[in-house]
């Protein structure tokens, strides 16, 4: 697994470097002082499963640096570290799992790296196998962005603007994704892990698409997604 430690104050950096270090030997961890490293890293192919990233930066923002984490690499799961508890809302408009205040002692770190884990490793599901016509398709449901009706087909939109045109009905489709999806509307099915966030009634997506939910749904839809992001 590889983490990356984003910290002006390198001491602290450190602190977090030694309370994983002894966890398993599964663990790469690299250090940035500045989010412009950071970005430059991930442009560069480096994959994070996690960042633990302060807020209050020399000359940056976290925030906008885990922002712009989330749309270069919509897996990877932020921890805050930062000095004050006054960004802790904010931190849910760009997804983070977790949000801790300095001075963090070791035992937060290391339980909030463990919760993280967790929930990695759950988002990692049997695959969904798709049979049209001649044609077998493979799905992972974590790549998933949403499932869209197409009159007698269905379209299933990918990571890397990949996408699927399958001769199947919508809602045959759309059971085999489970109830960890949430139905926008009728024929639209979302993953809630590529939601960027909910304003109103309307739904922005990471891949850059936006929905308007229908009265009757909103409701449900940003109860769902609250669930999801507080699991």
């Amino acid at each position: 697994m590889l983490i990356a430690i984003c910290d002006d104050t390198k001491a602290d950096a450190e602190k977090i470097r030694f309370s994983l270090m002894d966890i398993t030997d599964d663990l790469e961890m690299k250090y940035f002082s500045t989010g412009t490293d950071l970005i430059e890293s991930i442009k560069k192919g480096n994959i994070y499963s996690i960042i633990f990233q302060d807020i209050y930066l020399e000359n940056e923002n976290g925030m906008d640096i885990a922002q712009a984490v989330k749309e270069l690499s919509p897996d990877t799961q932020i921890i805050f570290c930062t000095t004050s508890l006054d960004h802790a809302i904010d931190a849910f408009k760009v997804q983070a799992v977790d949000y801790l205040v300095k001075p963090c002692e070791e035992t937060d770190i290391v339980k909030a790296f463990a919760r993280v884990s967790l929930r990695i490793n759950s988002q990692y599901s049997v695959p969904v196998v798709i049979n049209s016509g001649k044609d077998v398709h493979v799905f992972h449901s974590e790549k998933v962005i949403k499932v869209e009706s197409d009159r007698h087909y269905t379209v299933i939109y990918c990571q890397n603007e990949k996408k699927e045109r399958v001769h199947l009905n919508y809602s045959d489709v759309a059971g085999l994704f489970g109830d960890k999806f949430i139905e926008l509307r009728r024929g639209l099915l979302v993953n809630p892990r590529y939601i960027e966030k909910i304003s109103g009634a309307t739904v922005f997506l990471t891949d850059g698409s936006t929905y308007t939910l229908p009265k009757a749904k909103k409701d449900s839809v940003t109860a769902k997604y609250i669930e999801f992001m507080t699991q």
